[in-house]
């Protein structure tokens, strides 16, 4: 059981893909450190389990935030602070591939402050809008066009750089964890420098995420404070409200607010209603005598006081360089934990970028948390962390890794999970926007919940476990019904009656039923729940959910034959019947999605708690050895049988372990970080 309880951490289930290349970096990640491969990774031994780690040398220069911003890696390659709040960078009109603002190519439509990374889905956030442009007798500036082309770009961990072409003006981006620093270098003009502020500006499909509703109510020659309303995104629906304090270092000879396409003079505030009011600022320079501005712009989800508080308490001096160099001695500090010995310089950027782009999102709001207020024993703020997207990616990845090299901020992210439970009547898969959705497969919380207990992190006693198990038996015993897209375990009832959810769905989760796939990940729910149950002495309970964890088990279908091997998880009807037509090799087969996002064949391997069940159930080692190989036959690692992009499959290369030919396990990863891994854009595989 220890055995298995070691391997509950690799792996399990994954996100909302409209792409297939969501956290890749994080299974590069998996790979090198949990298999030493390519080189030697050393995790600094210091006394006691959770002190700090001092710096030995700057790391930071050795991550690209570039990798994975092209096909469909949606990576924001941005300033910003390990898990911080403020994700500042340019975004662009390329539709395509913009989840994370930047773009390869596409004109730049504005300077947003608030992003995710590396995500599926709709796109969330991609809100307020600064923009520094030139209004001259040949190129008038218009409120609703003022987009241009990038003549030149540059990033750096905490840095970036780049020319607005259209303008022929030089922005320059840090960031610290609620404020975005601006630095623009304009041509010398006497009135034509102008910043424009635009809160309809929004990343969207156009599906459900849009702009709502915004006021700028304060404006004068040095500051703009506002609020922007929005909705919807990648977990549809739910509100949130950002607000704003952008201030200048030097007065603005005039400002304006504006309505659409109309600009209003000697105006002081501007109160739009509703989603057809795009309103905004506007502030004109004299960049003669002195071209460069820097414009501080804080970010708070309480009040427009607080973001004013943010940017003075954060950046005091204007200082936009002492910024920049505590952005990177920040992740430093972070990268630094881990320090790598040996190997090629490639491999060196290649494991600190990715290692970088696991501490992007989840975003740490402590302090920001708009609905509530949470304080434990001692008085002290429970933390809060949002923009989870999704628990099914990071279980088996990031939040892993966190408990090895960041066991605090592992016991911060479950100690936040329990208290969302308290507040919303459920843990999330996802969140973001304040708003629980969706869940795409089990109740991944219990993985990241149980991991933190097995692994006794909680030294300081942060986290009340009979209350986190409270959480864990919700999940575990009632059904969301109607919000089990958002929250809990869609088709709970059916499952535990019939020890799988028969097929077919009565169709009204469309994309996200997955019969089969979600009885996998609630039988491993369950076995995680098991395990917590044993070391509290709920004895009972523990044999109840260990033996649950075996539903898995009444989707196995012995009689199922394909390519010379025996055995599939097969949708299984209400009177106990199979459905032996099923093509295991296909997602969709007959318009059903009874898979999530992959097929019978990959997920007939994803039993990463009981593989020797799996075993026994396979026909033996040898016929499992035949299987594993056959799984690996293709070498662009994209297929039907196994895909390197694909969650659930992300154990499968380490199965040869538990019939000890652990050395194919190297040969494959060996394989897949030389052919599938590269330090440039389009260096994350996936579809």
């Amino acid at each position: 059981m220890e055995k298995n309880c070691l391997f509950l951490r690799n792996s399990i289930y994954r996100l909302y893909r409209m792409n297939r290349k969501l956290f890749r970096f994080f299974l590069l990640l998996a790979f090198i450190i949990s298999q030493y491969l390519i080189v030697i990774y050393t995790i600094q031994n210091i006394p006691g389990r959770h002190s700090r780690i001092d710096i030995i040398s700057d790391v930071a220069k050795y991550a690209n935030p570039l990798i994975g911003t092209a096909k469909d890696g949606h990576v924001f390659p941005g300033p910003c602070l390990p898990f911080g709040i403020v994700k500042v960078g340019f975004d662009t009109d390329d539709r395509s591939d913009f989840n994370g603002g930047y773009t390869t190519r596409g004109r730049i439509t504005g300077i947003s402050h608030l992003h995710v990374s590396g995500t599926g889905g709709e796109p969330k956030y991609g809100v307020i809008s600064q923009m520094p442009v030139m209004d001259r007798p040949e190129d008038r500036f218009r409120p609703d066009s003022y987009s241009s082309e990038r003549s030149f770009e540059h990033f750096e961990v905490g840095y970036l750089k780049f020319g607005l072409k259209r303008y022929q003006i030089m922005v320059e981006l840090t960031a610290s964890r609620r404020t975005g620093v601006h630095r623009y270098t304009f041509p010398p003009a006497e009135n034509s420098a102008k910043v424009i502020i635009d809160l309809s500006h929004i990343l969207s499909f156009g599906w459900s995420a849009r702009y709502e509703s915004a006021a700028i109510t304060s404006i004068s020659h040095n500051h703009v404070k506002g609020v922007g309303r929005y909705k919807g995104g990648w977990n549809s629906d739910g509100q949130y409200t950002v607000y704003f304090c952008s201030q200048f270092n030097v007065n603005a000879t005039n400002y304006e607010t504006w309505w659409n396409t109309r600009i209003n003079k000697n105006t002081t505030s501007y109160i739009g209603v509703s989603f057809v009011d795009k309103i905004g600022a506007i502030l004109t320079f004299n960049t003669i005598k002195n071209p460069v501005i820097v414009s501080r712009v804080g970010i708070s989800f309480i009040s427009t006081d607080q973001a004013c508080e943010n940017a003075e308490s954060e950046v005091p001096d204007w200082d936009f360089d002492k910024t920049r160099e505590e952005a990177v001695m920040a992740w430093n500090k972070e990268l630094g934990r881990i320090q790598v010995t040996g190997g090629t310089i490639n491999v060196t950027e290649s494991f600190y970028s990715n290692l970088y782009r696991t501490m992007i999102i989840p975003s740490d709001r402590t302090g920001e948390n708009p609905v509530w207020q949470s304080f434990d024993k001692k008085g002290n703020p429970i933390p809060y962390y949002e923009d989870f997207y999704t628990l099914w990616d990071t279980f088996r990845t990031s939040n892993p890794l966190f408990t090895l090299f960041q066991p605090e901020r592992a016991v911060d992210i479950t100690s936040s999970l329990v208290d969302i439970y308290v507040h919303e009547g459920y843990m999330p898969d996802g969140r973001s926007g304040s708003w629980n959705g969706m869940t795409q497969g089990g109740s991944n919380a219990d993985m990241v919940v149980a991991e933190t207990y097995l692994k006794n992190l909680d030294v300081s006693g942060k986290i009340d476990w009979e209350l986190a198990y409270s959480a864990l038996i919700k999940d575990a015993e009632i059904d969301p019904w109607e919000k089990g897209l958002s929250e809990g375990r869609l088709y709970l009832t059916d499952y535990k009656k019939y020890g799988y959810i028969p097929f077919p769905d009565d169709g009204r989760t469309g994309y996200a039923n997955a019969q089969c796939s979600r009885t996998l990940e609630y039988s491993a729910n369950d076995y995680s729940i098991s395990l917590v149950a044993k070391g509290l002495g709920k004895i009972d309970d523990f044999i109840k959910y260990k033996k649950r964890a075996s539903s898995w088990e009444n989707l196995w279908c012995s009689d199922k034959t394909y390519d010379g091997v025996k055995g599939f998880i097969l949708p299984r009807y209400i009177d106990g019947t199979f459905n032996m037509n099923f093509n295991v090799d296909k997602n969709f087969d007959g318009g059903w999605n009874t898979f999530y996002e992959g097929t019978s064949w990959e997920y007939s391997l994803d039993v990463p708690f009981d593989v020797r069940k799996l075993i026994e159930l396979s026909g033996g080692p040898s016929q499992f050895e035949t299987r594993l190989d056959k799984t690996f036959s293709d070498k662009t690692f994209l297929g039907t049988y196994y895909n390197i992009g694909n969650e659930p499959d992300f154990f499968h290369t380490c199965l040869y372990h538990f019939i000890g030919k652990q050395y194919k396990s190297v040969e494959i990863i060996r394989e897949i970080l030389a052919t599938s891994f590269k330090n440039s854009n389009d260096g994350i595989p996936g579809l």
